[in-house]
């Protein structure tokens, strides 16, 4: 069985290499010397980062750091994020940014893709890609935005609400991955609009609560074809992106869809976006099953995926999508129960935790904190429902908490 701890183990080498994608600092300081100064370079605009020419070429298909040096890219981006700072100022303040209205409007600009998109008029790809913008910046200020996208309860079946959760969890990645900020744009592009396509699906489909037939769940493995058609609408100058939507759902072991593609063949983009639609989608309820916690999610993929994804996504995911995030409840092999208040990269495992219930379930009149990380022999067994924590004198709900769930 592979155990969370194995993944994490030696994920913080220096130099590793991400499968081929990131240029190595040799190559990247040749590359700088070749095309000189980063002063010298024009300033790039905010559409330019989406239309870079033969981005994807068949089978070489690499990120945006074998075009240009990551600090040639980190230098202009940041000049882009104080250029629409300037330009197109925000309600609320730009630096952190107002979490609530970056996300209502990521919202409205993904389904205006997908409503334009199914009648087959323009997609707003200028507004999306403003709304990554934001959305970068603020993931690099705070994890309010990150937070707001753990605790969002929305249905199985807002795609909208989906593809935004889907596109800051994938930026969250993108920056365990060290990404420049132009790559963490084109990342989370790719996050919201991975699921347009589904857009042409019947709405019976989408919503149906009982399991799918084979012929209905084929028809649901047709979205990556029906995505890679509207958004190849856009031309020619952003057709990587329809590309590398179209792959969203293959796998590294080739047993995904639509073309059954392999490691080498699939883009890193797409295989971070795949990853952590699988984990929103596990982190929300459906129908036939109740939503499963952060931990519980990660531990399907580490066990039960075994294949499926890229080992150093992996170990990137238990890094940056904490499996206790903030403000979660916690088991402890003591029988308590308590909130994690302090997460850390480094031990992830161990947060620091406030204990709120005692082993009889019963609220403590003076909650206590404790280190796990300086606490070695107390440990988490374990993430609790906040809806079983009954903020009662007679505790929180053993019961709903010990049931078990249905694997999807």
């Amino acid at each position: 069985m592979v155990r969370m701890s194995d993944i994490l183990r030696d994920s913080a080498k220096s130099g590793e290499e991400p499968d081929g994608r990131i240029a190595s600092s040799t190559a990247t300081s040749e590359r700088t010397e070749e095309m000189g100064s980063a002063a010298e370079q024009p300033q790039l605009k905010l559409s330019d980062i989406l239309s870079v020419d033969d981005l994807l070429r068949e089978n070489e298909e690499r990120g945006i750091a074998d075009l240009m040096s990551p600090e040639d890219l980190r230098h202009r981006s940041s000049g882009i994020l104080r250029e629409r700072a300037e330009s197109s100022p925000l309600v609320g303040d730009w630096a952190s940014g107002d979490v609530d209205q970056i996300y209502e409007a990521s919202k409205e600009q993904v389904q205006a893709a997908m409503t334009q998109g199914k009648a087959g008029e323009p997609i707003p790809i200028q507004q999306i890609a403003e709304c990554t913008v934001r959305m970068v910046n603020s993931l690099c200020t705070s994890d309010r935005l990150y937070l707001k996208a753990v605790y969002n309860r929305h249905s199985s079946t807002d795609l909208v609400s989906h593809s935004v959760n889907v596109a800051i969890f994938a930026i969250k990645i993108g920056a365990g991955l060290n990404y420049t900020e132009n790559q963490l744009i084109r990342l989370g592009t790719v996050g919201l609009l991975h699921d347009i396509g589904m857009a042409r699906l019947p709405a019976a489909l989408i919503n149906k609560e009982s399991v799918l037939t084979k012929q209905e769940y084929q028809e649901m493995q047709r979205h990556p074809e029906h995505s890679y058609e509207m958004l190849s609408a856009l031309g020619p100058r952003y057709e990587w992106i329809a590309l590398v939507v179209r792959q969203e759902h293959e796998r590294i072991n080739g047993n995904g869809y639509p073309r059954r593609l392999a490691a080498a063949d699939i883009h890193e983009y797409a295989q971070i976006v795949g990853l952590v639609d699988y984990y929103e989608a596990l982190t929300h309820t459906r129908p036939q099953r109740r939503r499963f916690l952060p931990f519980d999610a990660v531990k399907i993929i580490v066990e039960q995926e075994r294949g499926v994804f890229a080992p150093r996504l992996l170990k990137t995911l238990l890094r940056k999508i904490s499996v206790f995030p903030l403000e979660g409840f916690v088991k402890m092999n003591t029988s308590e129960v308590g909130k994690v208040i302090e997460t850390s990269e480094e031990r992830p495992l161990r947060p620091t935790v406030e204990i709120l219930y005692d082993g009889d379930g019963q609220k403590l009149k003076a909650p206590r904190v404790i280190s796990l990380k300086d606490t070695p022999l107390i440990y988490i067994t374990g993430s609790v429902y906040e809806e079983d924590i009954l903020g009662k004198q007679s505790g929180w709900n053993l019961h709903a908490s010990a049931q078990h769930h249905q694997t999807p």
